[in-house]
């Protein structure tokens, strides 16, 4: 084999190399591309990055570069006051406790002297409001909601006790989710809760003061919650 022939051939593989690396280029693109034409397809709107906690965050404390991360999420579902820089929250402390796959707010980072007080063994979560959530104008804080997942026709309680701790002023029902309220959920029922706000299935009833926990589940136990959007 000629030295001419060695250099030939090994200029053709180096070319092949190229292309090939290209091509995988395209085909990732492609597939991330083609992943959020299926958000958008499920959940309608724009898809944005956020700030969101990669562990579960407590009062006090100072936020690394390990306890967040950016991902995509539904700009219809994007809380008021979304982080969408990591070096917003980076360095910073906590005052209000966040879960795992939350994405942080404004509302994380609040003076202690404005934060939400929340009950020992709770986890305060943030959800954004929507037309269809179920909550009323006579829901305030301390009141003590039931989660619900409305899907494929059927209803299923994810928490049976969600308490308000805060409440966003002027209308509540606001498509956008520009506005969020505050509920104080057991760390069972965080994942689940988040999971039905983000797809747009969450809905909360407001039961009655002698309803049961264990009775929240029948149909009937929910009381004062706002009809659905064109029913």
């Amino acid at each position: 084999m000629s030295r001419r022939f060695k250099i030939v051939l090994s200029g053709a593989f180096a070319l092949l190399a190229v292309v090939l690396c290209l091509a995988y280029g395209e085909s990732v693109r492609a597939e991330e591309e083609a992943r959020r034409q299926e958000t958008l397809t499920r959940y309608g709107g724009e898809v944005v990055s956020l700030v969101v906690a990669t562990s579960q965050l407590e009062e006090g404390q100072v936020i690394s570069a390990g306890d967040v991360a950016k991902r995509d999420w539904v700009s219809d579902l994007v809380p008021e006051g979304a982080i969408t820089n990591l070096d917003d929250a980076i360095g910073k402390k906590i005052t209000v406790a966040a879960a795992s796959g939350t994405p942080l707010t404004q509302l994380n980072f609040r003076e202690t002297g404005a934060a939400v007080e929340v009950p020992s063994g709770k986890i305060a979560v943030s959800v954004p409001m929507a037309d269809k959530l179920g909550v009323g104008e006579g829901v305030v804080a301390g009141d003590r909601l039931v989660a619900y997942r409305v899907a494929d026709g059927a209803a299923t309680v994810l928490a049976k006790e969600a308490t308000v701790l805060s409440m966003p002023e002027g209308s509540r029902t606001l498509a956008s989710g520009s506005q969020v309220m505050t509920v104080a959920l057991a760390p069972t029922d965080v994942s689940s809760v988040l999971a039905a706000s983000t797809e747009g299935s969450l809905r909360f009833g407001l039961p009655a003061s002698d309803v049961e926990g264990a009775e929240v589940g029948v149909p009937a136990a929910p009381t004062k919650v706002d009809q659905e959007v064109g029913e």
